[in-house]
């Protein structure tokens, strides 16, 4: 899984998927928004308040929605270029969509238990990796 780099004279790696940085960025913020609205409805059905729509739920939710998407946005592309370095010889799909899921699920408990709320982020950030690397898999270079 090498190639012959003329101008160098040596032997790199030669990366069996790629995406452009366009794809990288559109997967993270996929990724967050995916993410969010999992929280978002994880908060919203497993509240145990008959009226949770009312008073902080609302405004603190939007703020943590935000939130999310925003650290995915700014965290994801790094994350994904240090995954997509570490997975450069593997080209099947299945072994991609379940090392972004994990990325997720262990990035997600760590920063959400920045806010007090890592074991509701951390599945919705597994989940949201994985069905985005899924989703923007017709993009990738082979």
């Amino acid at each position: 899984m090498a190639q012959w780099d003329p101008e160098t004279g040596k032997v790199r790696p030669r990366w069996e998927v790629s995406f452009s940085p366009w794809w990288v960025f559109a997967g993270s913020a996929l990724a967050g928004i995916i993410c969010a609205v999992l929280v978002f409805f994880t908060v919203l059905l497993g509240s145990d308040d008959p009226n949770p729509t009312e008073g902080t739920l609302v405004s603190s939710g939007i703020a943590l929605l935000g939130l999310i998407v925003g650290v995915f946005i700014i965290v994801g592309p790094a994350l994904a270029w240090g995954l997509g370095f570490l997975l450069r010889g593997n080209a099947n799909t299945n072994v991609h969509i379940l090392a972004f899921a994990g990325l997720g699920l262990a990035v997600g408990f760590m920063l959400g238990n920045l806010v007090g709320a890592g074991p509701v982020i951390a599945p919705a950030a597994g989940v949201g990796a994985g069905v985005a690397r899924w989703l923007i898999n017709s993009q990738a270079r082979i």
